[in-house]
């Protein structure tokens, strides 16, 4: 199977392909604070996922003697949970290549009601049932010379690959994670090498290691005040940062995370004219578009499903006022 390593460089260009349906097999699993992080064992997703696009995991008990009790749940605790691919992993040495294709990935949720407890409660070399890459990821304009990543809480997940592979293609990256505080981040903060700075201080002292550790600057934002870090929404410290930055061409802003941050940083990119792409939250049933349960409002008129058209919209195609 080749594998590539690159982007889409229109909307358009995000061709959906036919998922993998079967199991993948749990390899590595890491539990902390209220976050979860899962690496499977499936090379014929880890081969031809893109950044922005998700896996569907099945509640379906095929985890040994760790078996979902679905009776008397309501049918939400018993639909398949949409994660974002969060990063793609080797499990090769070596450089990936084409002919040496990766063979795992990860997902990365907070921990939050029955479903994913049972999922975060499973142990390795269980298989579990799994369904993708679904949806449209990413893309990539011509002419990007930096994309900034601005993510709200646990909707950094998609940010690792997206951030891995713009590394890859020579495209400088710059993430930028907001919190209500130090403990509802999903990556632990480290000490930034090279902090944002305005007005001749640092906005903020902290970054995050998922990107420290692979050479992608990143700043902290939490809403509660906590020293060191950026007092504020992270479409703030997004504001802050713009505002010393003379170089404005080839700007290119990238952010997933609740709807109302979405809504505040399409506004910002709109105000700005700079292009902007949003992948969005939405409950889903299926993931592949025959339940038409994730409706999103755009601007045209009408919806577009989460799943299929997205989870990554062009965010001036959103219907923001009509976006729950």
């Amino acid at each position: 199977m080749k594998f590539r390593q690159s982007l889409p460089n229109a909307p358009e260009m995000r061709g959906l392909k036919a998922a993998f349906v079967g199991t993948a097999k749990i390899v590595a699993k890491e539990v902390y604070r209220t976050f979860c992080r899962l690496t499977l064992r499936c090379p014929e997703i880890a081969a031809l996922a893109q950044p922005g696009q998700f896996v569907n995991l099945y509640l379906n008990g095929m985890g040994g003697d760790q078996t979902f009790e679905r009776s008397g749940l309501p049918m939400a605790a018993i639909l398949p949970r949409p994660f974002s691919i969060a990063k793609i992993v080797p499990l090769l040495k070596g450089e990936i290549t084409a002919e040496k294709a990766p063979q795992a990935f990860s997902v990365l949720f907070e921990v939050r009601g029955v479903g994913t407890k049972w999922l975060a409660g499973l142990s390795t070399d269980v298989p579990v049932q799994v369904a993708g890459p679904l949806g449209k990821g990413f893309w990539l304009p011509e002419g990007t010379r930096l994309a900034v990543l601005v993510a709200g809480g646990i909707g950094v997940a998609p940010f690792p690959f997206l951030a891995e592979r713009l590394k890859a293609l020579g495209v400088e990256t710059l993430v930028l994670l907001g919190a209500q505080r130090k403990d509802k981040l999903p990556f632990d903060p480290v000490r930034a090498e090279f902090p944002l700075m305005g007005n001749g201080e640092p906005l903020s002292y902290w970054a995050a290691d998922e990107f420290e550790s692979i050479g992608v600057r990143s700043a902290v934002a939490l809403d509660e005040p906590t020293e060191g870090f950026f007092a504020g929404t992270v479409v703030q410290l997004l504001k802050a940062w713009w505002a010393t930055q003379k170089e404005r061409e080839g700007v290119v802003l990238y952010g997933c995370g609740p709807s109302a941050m979405l809504r505040a940083f399409a506004q910002f990119a709109e105000q700005h004219q700079l292009p902007c792409q949003v992948s969005l939250e939405e409950h889903m049933a299926c993931g592949f578009g025959i339940c038409f349960g994730c409706p999103i409002p755009v601007k045209e008129g009408g919806y577009k499903l989460c799943c299929t058209e997205g989870p990554v919209f062009d965010a001036p195609t959103v219907a923001w006022s009509l976006l729950q």
